[in-house]
């Protein structure tokens, strides 16, 4: 067997930008020194570690089966899917048993889209808006109140300094504060197309149609609607729910509270609690894709953004 002359122990990541003949190692800070690491062309079930090194992805485990799972959340110990037009519970049992509970059926199979508030986890679909609590499913209930209707089933539902945020086609609809209705004069923003992202962040809300925005209130989120206002920050689309948050101290020095990261098709974003978003992932592009999925996943202080997109 011939020896090694030499062994590769840091690397980057994929580079799909530069030609694969001008891959050349860049200096990365390891520990207190620097080291020369090295892109790949491909990769194959490995990950790379908060060190630069490699390292064989782990398998995994079937917990739950069905015919068409689809659209699933967790937060804590609560969890949700849909299978098919069916919504289900997500019951996490000792030993590493799951089981399900049926919710509610005949549901429209559109991807749903969840929020906790408090001891409430509001869902939307486009077709249905309503939330859990306690058990069991509940609608939206109409208010007597003059020019305040309840929030419209829409693509996203998010919550944000104590208000839920409801995108339904272009439309952005604000409720009033701890409710779930609106203030049909003045309580929603129109975009120029329908929105595929809203990822509030401590301070703002990112929302993405066809371009990225910021949204922040000039003053706290208070009484007037009109001063929740939008401003540029990125003129590319998000890759629909490839969305999720990560807490700043995993992200850099410096940066602080939790921040939003999302897929574009020319590679990951990162916005953080000022509006400034910057691409990530410069030396990867996205292959093209309609919808993902994504979440953080923290094992023993190594932190990764697992998307997938189709």
């Amino acid at each position: 067997m011939a020896d090694a002359n030499f062994s590769l122990g840091y690397f980057t990541g994929i580079n799909t930008v530069d030609p694969t003949a001008r891959l050349d190692p860049v200096p990365v800070k390891v520990g207190t020194g620097m080291k020369a690491a090295y892109p790949l062309v491909s990769a194959s079930n490995v990950e790379i570690d908060n060190t630069y090194g490699l390292s064989s992805r782990a398998g995994s485990t079937k917990r739950l089966t069905g015919t068409d799972i689809h659209s699933f959340w967790a937060e804590g110990l609560l969890g949700f899917f849909m299978d098919g037009t069916t919504l289900y519970m997500l019951n996490y049992q000792s030993g590493d048993n799951y089981t399900s509970t049926e919710l509610l059926a005949g549901l429209d199979r559109a991807r749903m889209s969840y929020c906790q508030v408090n001891d409430r986890v509001y869902m939307t679909n486009g077709f249905y808006i309503g939330y859990y609590s306690n058990g069991v499913m509940n609608g939206l209930r109409v208010t007597p109140e003059t020019y305040k209707h309840i929030l419209p089933a829409g693509q996203r539902i998010a919550y944000h300094k104590g208000k839920l945020l409801v995108a339904k086609g272009k439309v952005l609809y604000i409720a009033d504060a701890l409710c779930d209705h609106y203030d049909v004069r003045t309580g929603f923003r129109v975009f120029e197309n329908d929105i595929t992202m809203l990822r509030p962040v401590d301070e703002g809300v990112y929302v993405a149609d066809g371009k990225t925005w910021y949204l922040i209130e000039k003053r706290a989120f208070a009484d007037d609607p009109a001063e929740f206002k939008k401003e540029p920050v990125l003129d590319i689309d998000a890759i629909p729910f490839s969305d999720t948050l990560i807490n700043g101290a995993f992200v850099g020095e410096g940066v602080e509270g939790n921040v939003a990261i999302w897929a574009t098709k020319e590679g990951v974003c990162l916005g953080d609690n000022k509006g400034s978003v910057k691409i990530v992932t410069p030396d990867y592009i996205m292959p093209p894709a309609i919808e993902g999925a994504a979440a953080i996943r923290n094992l023993d202080g190594v932190v990764h953004y697992i998307a997938t997109i189709n």
